[in-house]
C-alpha cells in the first residue's frame, strides 16, 4: 500500500468526526459471555477493536450531555482521558490476518496496556466530580456512566489475560485448568471468601486484626452434594466480598471501641460469611454484629455520594476497580447485577448487617474450550 501524509490539524479534524460519529451510533449490551467467547488473542483483539472506540465515544458524549461539565475539572479530565484512548485506538493498526499471533498484537496490546494505566483513576475522578454535581437525576447518570466502564474494564482485562496465557506457552494449560481469559470454570467462592478474610485481617490496625473474628462457612452445593464451585469472574468476586468484608470489619471495631474496647468483645461480636448453592445461583451472606445504622442513613447507603469513610479520594488511587469514596457498595451491586447476580443489605440499627450476594452461573453458550 502507497504511504499517504496527513497533516496534524487534519489528523485531529479527522478523529474529531470519528468520534462524532461513533458517539451517534446505537449501544447494544455486551454480555459477559460473548467476551468470554472471545477465547483467542485475534478474537479478543477484534472484539476489542470493535466495541471499545463506540464505548469511549459513548462515555464522552455521557460527560458533554451533563450540564456545565466544563466547570467541573474531574469531568474535564475524564473527558479527556477517554478522548486520548478513544484517539489512540483508531491510529492503532489491526493485523491482516484471520487469527494473529501475540507478536503481532505486540502493538495493539501496548495501546490496551497504555488505556488501562489511563483509566486507573477513573472511578476515584468520577468520586469527587459527584460530590459537586447537581443532585438532580446524579444516580442514573453515574450508573449509566459506570455501567459502560464495566464493560469496558472487563473487555481489556479479558485482553490482557488471554494475551498474556497465549504470550507465556500457558493457553492449552488454562484451558485444561478451567481458566479462560478473566473466568474460572472452577471459581471456588469459599476459597475466596477464605482469602479476603486473611486479607482484610491483614489490613486492620495490629489491634484490629488479633480482635477481628471473621467465621467462613461453605456449604455443599445443595443440588450436587458436592464442593461448589462454578464459572465466574474470580477478581471481581474477590473485589466486591473485600467491600463488604471491609465495611463489616470497620463496624465492628468501632462498635467495639464504643462499647470500652474489651478485646473480649469481639468474640461476642464475629462476623460471619456463609457461602450456599443450588445448580443455578451462588448465595454469599456476610453477617455483622456491628450495630448497623439508623433506617434513614441505610437509605443513603446505595447514594454515589454517601460515604463514612474519613479517607480522601487520593487515597484511594491506584486500587481496585471499586475504589473511590462513596463508590464501594453501589459499585459492587453494578458489578453483582453485570454478571447477572444481585446484592441486598439488611440493616437492623443497634444490631448488625446482614449483606446477600447473589452470583449466577456464567454459562458460556458455546463450547469454548474447542475453539482455536
Amino acid at each position: 500500500f502507497a504511504q499517504v501524509t496527513v497533516s496534524r490539524v487534519r489528523l485531529e479534524q479527522f478523529i474529531a468526526a470519528e468520534l462524532t460519529y461513533f458517539s451517534q451510533r446505537q449501544q447494544t449490551p455486551l454480555r459477559l459471555e460473548r467476551i468470554v467467547q472471545a477465547s483467542t488473542p485475534g478474537k479478543v483483539a477484534q472484539l476489542v477493536y470493535k466495541e471499545l472506540p463506540e464505548r469511549f465515544a459513548a462515555r464522552i458524549k455521557h460527560v458533554e450531555n451533563m450540564k456545565g461539565w466544563e466547570q467541573l475539572p474531574e469531568l474535564k479530565q475524564l473527558r479527556q482521558i477517554f478522548s486520548d484512548s478513544f484517539r489512540d485506538l483508531r491510529l492503532s493498526e489491526m493485523p491482516r490476518v484471520e487469527e494473529p499471533s501475540v507478536s503481532e498484537l505486540a502493538a495493539f496490546t501496548d495501546v490496551i496496556q497504555g488505556i488501562r494505566r489511563r483509566h486507573l483513576p477513573v472511578v476515584v475522578l468520577l468520586a469527587e466530580a459527584l460530590r459537586n454535581m447537581d443532585p438532580e437525576n446524579l444516580q442514573s447518570w453515574a450508573d449509566t456512566f459506570l455501567l459502560n466502564r464495566i464493560t469496558t474494564e472487563m473487555l481489556t482485562s479479558h485482553y490482557v489475560a488471554i494475551v498474556e496465557a497465549a504470550s507465556g506457552g500457558d493457553a492449552f494449560r488454562n484451558r485444561t485448568n478451567g481458566r479462560i481469559g478473566i473466568v474460572d470454570t472452577t471459581c471456588n467462592p469459599g476459597e475466596i471468601c477464605e482469602r479476603v478474610a486473611e486479607t482484610v485481617r491483614e489490613s486492620l490496625s495490629d489491634t484490629d486484626g488479633r480482635g477481628i473474628n471473621i467465621m467462613v462457612h461453605s456449604n455443599n452445593c445443595v443440588s450436587s452434594q458436592a464442593e461448589i464451585k462454578f464459572s465466574y469472574v474470580p477478581t471481581y468476586l474477590f473485589y466486591i466480598v473485600r467491600e463488604l468484608l471491609r465495611n463489616s470489619a470497620r463496624a465492628t471495631a468501632e462498635a467495639v471501641a464504643a462499647s470500652g474496647g474489651d478485646p473480649a468483645e469481639y468474640e461476642r461480636r464475629p462476623i460471619k460469611v456463609t457461602v450456599c448453592a443450588d445448580r443455578f445461583k451462588v448465595g454469599i451472606r456476610i453477617s455483622d454484629k456491628g450495630g448497623g445504622v439508623s433506617f434513614g442513613d441505610a437509605e443513603r447507603w446505595w447514594s454515589y455520594t454517601f460515604s463514612t469513610s474519613k479517607q480522601t479520594n487520593k487515597d484511594y488511587m491506584d486500587r481496585s476497580p471499586l475504589s473511590g469514596k462513596g463508590m464501594g457498595l453501589p459499585l459492587s451491586r453494578l458489578y453483582a447485577r453485570y454478571l447477572g447476580g444481585g446484592l441486598e443489605l439488611m440493616n437492623m440499627p443497634g444490631v448488625g448487617v446482614d449483606a446477600y450476594l447473589f452470583l449466577s452461573r456464567i454459562e458460556p453458550t458455546e463450547d469454548i474450550f474447542h475453539m482455536s
